[in-house]
């Protein structure tokens, strides 16, 4: 059974998964939230126990970094006491994913660091294929140009996207827990850290 939190947003989830969702349980905030304690109501939830738990994924943003740190130390410290691997995948892979997957078009994913500051991730066929730091709210991709869907942080008040016609504004910041149902299985394990810095950067997509 797989362990899922998100927490970017500063708006945490709880999944637990086997297969199919088991467990599903969304924070308004991160503030006073006891990972340990949650969890144990979880798996008290669903008739489940730590020695349950076969693998970690954990959300290590960018984003809201109290709360990223937060959980990243709560998993590294729970995979560590239980012998279980542990997983970080960004909040650009795993909103991207999800986005592109609903509405069937390019996902660019907005994380908010400070006033108009935001880090930016591009998702194409389900990769992650651009990263960048806007300091002034301004986003110009150059791996793409064309109709997208926005998912994360920003409105379209907040930021400028003169390269993408036919924007739409998804509204949604945090993937639901069957998101784990679309994304692969990463490879790299052991301790994470959160993701702070996202220079620009393309990928090669193939």
């Amino acid at each position: 059974m797989k362990l899922f939190l998100q927490t970017s947003s500063g708006k945490p989830s709880i999944v637990l998964w086997d297969g199919s969702l088991l467990f599903e349980r969304n924070f308004a905030q991160v503030q006073r939230l006891d990972y340990g304690q949650e969890l144990a109501a979880a798996l008290t939830e669903i008739g489940a126990n730590m020695e349950d738990i076969t693998q970690i994924i954990v959300d290590i943003g960018p984003g809201r970094l109290g709360a990223t740190r937060s959980a990243v130390a709560f998993a590294n410290g729970l995979g560590f006491a239980r012998k279980v691997p542990v997983v970080g995948l960004g909040a650009f892979v795993i909103l991207g994913v999800y986005c592109e997957k609903a509405h069937a078009r390019p996902c660019l994913v907005l994380r908010k660091a400070a006033r108009r500051q935001f880090h930016w991730g591009l998702v194409r066929g389900g990769k992650l294929v651009e990263t960048g730091f806007a300091p002034e709210g301004e986003i110009i991709p150059r791996s793409f140009q064309g109709p997208v869907v926005v998912a994360g942080d920003a409105t379209p008040e907040a930021v400028s996207l003169p390269s993408l016609p036919d924007t739409l504004w998804s509204k949604i910041e945090v993937s639901p827990g069957t998101v784990l149902g679309l994304l692969e299985e990463a490879v790299a394990t052991g301790p994470v850290v959160p993701l702070v810095e996202t220079e620009a950067r393309v990928f090669d997509a193939g």
